[in-house]
Formats: structure tokens, C-alpha cells, sequence
């Protein structure tokens, strides 16, 4: 392809910057594109019935891009979980490491029907899509099996970190490969794209092998049974929790069916790999004694329907929380999942349970690279331009002062954002035209745009009015109502006192209407919803969703 050498390289960012989770960036080139991670992000209210949020691809319709590959960094789901939704759209080629891979099965098989050729990505082996070439780079992560990625293009080297942190003493003995990335430096990186998760923290993120002599003596502390949530993708967390409690002679309980899998794909892909009998059912558990067991249960982050909020709410069948039980929560508070999970805490603390979780406890480690870390990078592969991804506003913009600081030309960090993006052409890299990108919300089976969220809130908010009267089809006559029904709105003594001046604002709109000859019904419902906007914002300080209709008799 003689062409592409002097054709530009764009990288678009469609979700990732600018929130936790959505991540999904776009790497493209004369037509050509490969997807680095389709994930999605949980909406910070719960209770208006919305599943998560899918970042938003009409960009990728409307520029008719030949999607090469879609390249999966690691298998949590802010990362992987609107791959189905993508595939349905644009069949491509997935490519991810083999736990990535066989959590991509699992995620699929729920979904349904999705096409899709699935293809196991090796550390330091390349593979071609259409004019990149890309090398996966092995990192620590809080999930096994995570890589980087060094993306050759025909406007120079791009290394796009995923998730990542600098762990010394990984769990599974496989480390950060240090050599690689000074290799690439050597090389001569054009643009790091690096995790910002962390950019806030001084300092290291630390091991996350140092949680181990912390559970085991928690678990040999624990007179009764012994709780465990976290990420059902985090196969480190889970073994060592399994390890400590085989080394003090419990058995390991997972509740929860994403909880259950999991264990089940660590089993098989050697990830967990404990003596036999170390995990039984949980109907085994009835017959043994409270000081033999640990559970798994997954929904860490207060999921509505998950086994910790079920043991919460005494919901969870054969297993109850009991008196003297202890309770770890081993995972950061997603930014707006607090008020979920601080609900399932007091619930447990309710039923009798010792709650344990960060910062009360050193029970939980980070899986992404804070200040020193970060720094390495910059050190490591010493990119002549560097977007830092990843992560909130203040993250993205800390981050960026850290890299120059780091000897970064600060002409050359970018600061973008979902839809911004950047192009790289004959040595010169700036900023290019937006594109759209946004939020999909997924509601049940349906998926919709974020004003059902807003739709949602004013509803529980503000509630709703209807108001309702009957045109004559012949004359044009108002022949009944108007009629309001209100819901949420107002209550009490002072229900009926309101609605019936509200009925009057109404009709007295609708006489003056009349007097002027202007009463057809598209003029009745434009008054109707003055009228009341007006008389509650006035009256009450309200702003309900209000509906008028108009019935021709």
C-alpha cells in the first residue's frame, strides 16, 4: 500500500475521555479503521429503570470506515461490554488475549445471536489490520491477561497503554514488561495514549499480591462466616481470597451467577488453580459449620440484583447474614455508585454483619498506575506527543500537566475529549474536526438517547399532570373539562385546593382562546400547557412533565 505512507492517521475518542468507563477509540487511516475497546459505564442514578449507558457510533456509519479489527486491551466491562451492540452494527474481527477472549463468550452468549471471529492475541506477536500493525505489550492489571499496544502506522508509532499500573509482584508471576516498552522508546514513540484513572495520586498504586497476608488474617480472625465482594472479572482478587481461606480450612461459596462463571472460567483457563474441592455449591454450605466457610459474592458496587444486595435485604436463597458474620468489600466506589453501595453497607451493618472496606480497611487495591507509575511511562517510551485517556475531565487535565512536567513539549499534550480528534501527518501532529460522539442509553431490550434519563428524573422529581378536555368535531366546541389528573406533583390537605385553581387557569386561557376565534386543537394543548407550566412553577416551585390532550367527540 505505497498510498497510505503519506495518508494521515486520525485517532478519534468516542467514549473513555472525559468519564470512567464508555471506552472506545477509533484509529484510522484512507478509509481504513481499527476499534481499541468497546465498554460501557453504569448511570450515576439508580431507579429510573436504565440499564448502562453504550457509547454513542453514528460517526462510525456515517464515515463509512472499513473496520479492520477490534482490538481488546483486558476483559473488565468498561472495556468490553458494548462489544455485542457494536458487532450487531459492524462484524468485524475481535482480537484479545485468551481470559479477555473468554469473557467476550460469556458476555456474547448472553446477548444473543452476534456474529463474531474471535481471535487470540499473544504478547509481543503483531498482527495486521489493513495498514496498522499492531504488538500487544504485556502490563499489570487488577484482571490477568491485560496488554498495551504498540500501533505502527504509516504516520509513526502509537502506543496505547489500556489499563494498567506497575505491579513488581504480580500475582500470577507474569510482570509488567519493562524491556518491551524501553524497546519502543528506543524505537521512537510518536503518541502515547496513557490511562489517567489515577492521575490525582502521589505516589504507587502498590502490589496487588500484598492483599493476601491481609485476608488470611482477617479470615483467621472471623469466628463466623466470612464474606468477599469484589469485580467477578478480578481472577487475582478471587484466587488469593481462595487461597487464604483453603489455608485456613474453609470452603469457598460463590454466590451470584456472574460470580459462579467467573470461577468457572478461572478454573478453566488455569487462573484459578486451587486443590480440588477448594469451591462447592452453595447448597453444600447448609451441612457445614459457620467457621468453614467464605462466600464470593458478586455486586461490590451495589448492584440492585446482585448476591451482596440480596444477602443485604435477607433476599438471598439458603444463605443469610447473621450476627458476628464479616462482610469485605475489596473494590474502589465507582463515582457514582456510592449511594447504592452505602445503602447495601448500613443494611448489612443492620442485619449484624462487620463491614470492611477502604479506607476503613487495607482491603482493596487499585489495578491503575498513580503518579510514579505514570511517570515511568512517560520515562519508558519518551513520546514526542502524549493524550492522556482514561479517565475523568480532572484526571485527563492533571495528567497532562504531569507529562509536562515529565519533559513533554506542552505544545505537544493534548487535552481531548469524547468526539475530538487528532491528526498525525508527515511528522506534524494537531487537533482535527470533531466528530459526533455521545451516550446511548440501554432500557431494557430498547436503546435510546440520554433525555430518557433527563425524562426519568423530572418524573421522579417533579411527577406528571394530565389534562384532558373534549372538543366538539362538529362545531369546535369545548364540550367537556378540562379534566387534570396529577401524580407526584402535590399531596395532602392542600391536593384537591391546587389542582382546582390549576383548572381554572385553564379555563380561563381557553375563554380568552375562544373570544378571539382561535380554538382548534393544537391551540387548546398549547394554552392547556402554558397555563399549567405557569400556575405550579408560580404556586409550588414545580415543574411536572405536564401532557394535554384534546378528544374530538
Amino acid at each position: 500500500m505505497p498510498a497510505l505512507r503519506t495518508s494521515p492517521v486520525r485517532v478519534v475518542p468516542l467514549g473513555g475521555l472525559g468519564e470512567i468507563g464508555l471506552n472506545l477509540l477509533v484509529v484510522e487511516c484512507a478509509q481504513h479503521a481499527i476499534i481499541i475497546d468497546a465498554g460501557v459505564m453504569f448511570p450515576e442514578e439508580r431507579g429510573l429503570g436504565i440499564g448502562r449507558l453504550l457509547p454513542e457510533i453514528s460517526y462510525l456509519e456515517q464515515a463509512h470506515l472499513q473496520i479492520d479489527a477490534i482490538i481488546l486491551t483486558h476483559a473488565h466491562e468498561d472495556h468490553i461490554g458494548a462489544l455485542p451492540y457494536l458487532l450487531r452494527k459492524f462484524p468485524a474481527p475481535v482480537y484479545g488475549t485468551d481470559i479477555t477472549l473468554a469473557f467476550v463468550r460469556r458476555s456474547l452468549s448472553e446477548e444473543g445471536p452476534v456474529g463474531a471471529t474471535l481471535h487470540s492475541l499473544r504478547a509481543t506477536v503483531e498482527l495486521q489490520g489493513g495498514p496498522f500493525v499492531v504488538e500487544p505489550v504485556r502490563v499489570t492489571h487488577s484482571t490477568p491477561d491485560s496488554v498495551a499496544l504498540a500501533i505502527r502506522t504509516p504516520a509513526g508509532l502509537i502506543v496505547h497503554t489500556g489499563d494498567f499500573k506497575i505491579d513488581s509482584a504480580p500475582v500470577d508471576g507474569v510482570r509488567f514488561d519493562t524491556e518491551h516498552f524501553a524497546r519502543l522508546g528506543e524505537e521512537g514513540v510518536e503518541l502515547l495514549l496513557s490511562d489517567s484513572t489515577n492521575a490525582e495520586l502521589e505516589g504507587h498504586s502498590g502490589s496487588e499480591s500484598s492483599l493476601k497476608p491481609i485476608l488470611s488474617t482477617l479470615i483467621r480472625q472471623t469466628r463466623r462466616r466470612f464474606f468477599f465482594s469484589s469485580f467477578s472479572s478480578h481472577l487475582h482478587r478471587i484466587r488469593q481470597l481462595a487461597e487464604a481461606a483453603h489455608e485456613a480450612g474453609r470452603y469457598v461459596v460463590p454466590l451470584g451467577r456472574r460470580m459462579m462463571e467467573s470461577v468457572r472460567l478461572g478454573i478453566e483457563t488455569g487462573q484459578l488453580n486451587l486443590p480440588p474441592g477448594t469451591f462447592i455449591e452453595r447448597a453444600e454450605a447448609e451441612f457445614l459449620e459457620p467457621r468453614r466457610l467464605a462466600f464470593l459474592a458478586s455486586g461490590s458496587q451495589g448492584e440492585p440484583l446482585s448476591a451482596l444486595a440480596k444477602l443485604a435485604n435477607d433476599t438471598q436463597p439458603l444463605v443469610r447474614i447473621e450476627e458476628g458474620d464479616v462482610v469485605v468489600l475489596s473494590s474502589r466506589f465507582i463515582p457514582g455508585n456510592e449511594r447504592t453501595i452505602h445503602t447495601v453497607i448500613n443494611s448489612l451493618y443492620k442485619r449484624g454483619a462487620q463491614v470492611l472496606y477502604d479506607p476503613l480497611a487495607p482491603v482493596h487495591v487499585s489495578g491503575h498506575a498513580r503518579r510514579d507509575e505514570l511517570r515511568e511511562m512517560i520515562r519508558l517510551v519518551r513520546p514526542r506527543h502524549f493524550v492522556p485517556i482514561h479517565g475523568e475531565y480532572r484526571h485527563l487535565v492533571l495528567h497532562r500537566a504531569l507529562a509536562i512536567n515529565s519533559g513533554i513539549a506542552e505544545r505537544n499534550c493534548f487535552l481531548l475529549e469524547d468526539g475530538d480528534t487528532l491528526v498525525m501527518n508527515s511528522g506534524e501532529t494537531r487537533r482535527g474536526n470533531s466528530v459526533s460522539a455521545g451516550r446511548i442509553v440501554e432500557d431494557g431490550e430498547a436503546l435510546g438517547d440520554p433525555s430518557l434519563i433527563r425524562e426519568r428524573r423530572a418524573l421522579a422529581q417533579e411527577g406528571t399532570v394530565i389534562a384532558i378536555v373534549a372538543l366538539s368535531a362538529r362545531t369546535g366546541k369545548i364540550v367537556a373539562g378540562p379534566h387534570l389528573l396529577s401524580r407526584g406533583v402535590v399531596s395532602g390537605d392542600g391536593a384537591s385546593s391546587h389542582m382546582s385553581r390549576a383548572r381554572n387557569e385553564i379555563v380561563e386561557r381557553l375563554r380568552v382562546l375562544d373570544e378571539y376565534g382561535r380554538s382548534d386543537g393544537a391551540q387548546i394543548r398549547d394554552e392547556m400547557l402554558r397555563a399549567l407550566r405557569r400556575y405550579f412553577s408560580s404556586s409550588i416551585g414545580k415543574r411536572p412533565i405536564i401532557l394535554p390532550y384534546v378528544m374530538e367527540v
